[in-house]
């Protein structure tokens, strides 16, 4: 009888906890319904909260709330430039959420407001997600810092560390960084194995035979920055693989943060305040990035203390000379550099010469352009590989390699959609008067691939950078590309990056043949946008595809493979 009494108590508990949690969802759901209609009556009738529409530029149609934001969260530069065709406008204003932004999209439009009013289009937004959460304790990067003071002394420790004098003066570091890079593509293949005159595998073609460059291409990136930031060499294939994976994987995800459109909090400031979303992951790889960022900056200060020269006259090392001499710059300034530098190349450079090597592997096209720069290589060192291996890291004298890379970053556009732009002052353009503190997003993909420009812009042809008589590489006022953006805000690494390309792309060619892989699925899919894994990231992320690598025959090749295998 108790237990009859106590059992329909406890049903009774229930049925009462159920009908309270009823009533409690229902009330939640009404006042989330009368927020809704409430917002609809704001934006539609009282225009609270809608950013005025800019005169004299084109609208794209939208909705309520929230604009266009939903239209662009996949691939938005190939949205911007469905739009662009069929409104006929190649400048136009898009609302996200509670923000307006202006869309430009083709060449010329990019190069008068990127570059000539790069004195008033010169600084950043502050958004939500990446500078609210992922930079709470380390900072912006310098990329990211809005203009100022702060950006200034920043921008100029980077901007003189890596201008094209002191990248001249980093052939070594960076003959070094590519000698290790190919010695462990060898060692790590063993079809590469042995002296490319009695290798047993050149003929051999199976599954195992295809290579996956891309992680190489982003282990050569971070050695090359985690040395000429802090003086140190990181074991990457070896002791130090898990810190060198953990980095990649963190900074990968974190870049995602800074994409312009995929962060919803950031355009409609009532998603802040629910318990999940981007805000929780944000904090994630923050978190992850303090721990490692904290253990690189620990090394160097122990590394100086030791009296290591490497570390004393890495960038950061010297910075923190001159701190000590001038105090002008601060701690967190510095630590807004090594982030900067940390995570800079892993994913342009990487990328970029992983999408080269894609192409290099097509056999209808890839085929001549290898053939072609190679022979260039051997013109001018004589027919001597070993020389042309040397000369790689010391001068840029290989016209086709660099139009192939030139043709690279403006035909992949790593980052189809640049960085935004805040204005500083107002400017004037055309029609329009566009106002201070207007948000610019450059379409680089549409500008790079504008046909008023290039001829044929959808094919890659590296001859485009190339004067048809002479053969030599055509300045920068006869053509050039958006790939590391434009004016005041260009990227400070461009020369760096173009180098390390550069170097790797001649010595990948001299030492191997790219072959395409023998299974037909790793073959690299040529169009950016249908190759993309993540449309909704801030870079290309592309579908895994692969290359075959055969060890180039020619005279003293034996010895250029001993002299890797030596280094």
């Amino acid at each position: 009888m108790v237990f009859a009494t106590m059992g329909s108590a406890i049903f009774d508990f229930i049925r009462l906890l159920i009908t309270f949690w009823n009533y409690k969802i229902l009330n939640l759901l009404n006042i989330i319904f009368a927020i809704f209609l409430l917002s609809i009556f704001m934006d539609l009738v009282l225009g609270i909260g809608v950013p005025l529409k800019i005169k004299g530029i084109f609208a794209i149609p939208g909705y309520p709330i929230v604009g266009n934001l939903f239209q662009v969260l996949n691939n938005p530069a190939l949205v911007y430039i469905q739009w662009a065709n069929k409104y006929n406008a190649s400048i136009f204003q898009i609302r996200l959420g509670f923000k307006r932004i202006i869309v430009v999209n083709s060449f010329e439009d990019v190069n008068i407001l990127w570059t000539k009013h790069s004195c008033s289009n010169n600084s950043r937004p502050v958004q939500y997600i990446f500078h609210g959460i992922v930079s709470a304790t380390q900072g912006f990067t310098v990329g990211s810092t809005p203009s100022g003071p702060s950006y200034k002394r920043k921008k100029k420790v980077i901007s003189q560390s890596l201008n094209q004098k002191s990248v001249n003066n980093l052939s070594s570091v960076i003959d070094n960084e590519t000698k290790f890079t190919i010695k462990n593509i060898i060692q790590n293949n063993r079809e590469l194995f042995g002296p490319p005159s009695c290798n047993n595998y050149r003929y051999t073609r199976t599954i195992i035979s295809d290579i996956d460059l891309l992680c190489y291409a982003q282990l050569y990136s971070l050695r090359s920055a985690i040395f000429l930031t802090y003086g140190l060499h990181l074991d990457v294939y070896d002791s130090e693989a898990d810190l060198a994976k953990e980095i990649i994987e963190v900074e990968s995800n974190i870049m995602k943060f800074r994409a312009p459109v995929s962060n919803l909090q950031d355009y409609i400031p009532i998603l802040r305040y629910l318990p999940f979303g981007k805000s929780m992951q944000a904090q994630h790889y923050r978190n992850r990035r303090d721990a490692y960022m904290n253990k690189l900056f620990q090394q160097l200060q122990e590394k100086i203390l030791e009296g290591d020269v490497d570390s004393s006259n890495s960038l950061v090392g010297v910075a923190i000379k001159n701190m000590e001499l001038t105090s002008k710059l601060t701690s967190a300034e510095l630590q807004s550099i090594c982030l900067t530098m940390v995570s800079a190349g892993l994913d342009n450079t990487s990328l970029n010469f992983n999408h080269l090597m894609g192409q290099l592997s097509q056999p209808t096209t890839g085929y001549i352009y290898q053939r072609k720069a190679f022979e260039e290589m051997m013109s001018r060192n004589k027919n001597n590989i070993c020389t042309a291996w040397d000369n790689a890291a010391i001068v840029m004298d290989c016209s086709y390699v660099i139009a192939l890379i030139k043709e690279t970053l403006r035909y992949f556009t790593v980052l189809p959609l640049g960085l935004p732009r805040i204005t500083t002052k107002d400017i004037t353009y055309k029609d329009a008067i566009i106002p201070k503190n207007s948000i610019l997003f450059m379409n680089s993909y549409a500008a790079n691939h504008d046909p008023n420009i290039y001829k044929d812009p959808m094919r890659f042809i590296p001859e485009r950078w190339l004067d048809s008589i002479t053969g030599l590489v055509l300045s920068k006022y006869e053509i050039s590309h958006f790939s590391f953006g434009a004016g005041s805000r260009m990227c400070s690494g461009n020369h760096l990056a173009f180098k390390e390309l550069y170097t790797l792309t001649c010595r990948m060619i001299l030492t191997f043949q790219i072959r395409r892989p023998t299974s037909n699925k790793f073959l690299m899919e040529l169009d950016p946008f249908k190759n993309n894994s993540n449309p909704n990231a801030i870079s290309f992320e592309p579908k895994l595809f692969k290359v075959r690598l055969e060890p180039r025959i020619h005279n003293r090749s034996d010895d250029l493979y001993n002299k890797i295998l030596r280094s």
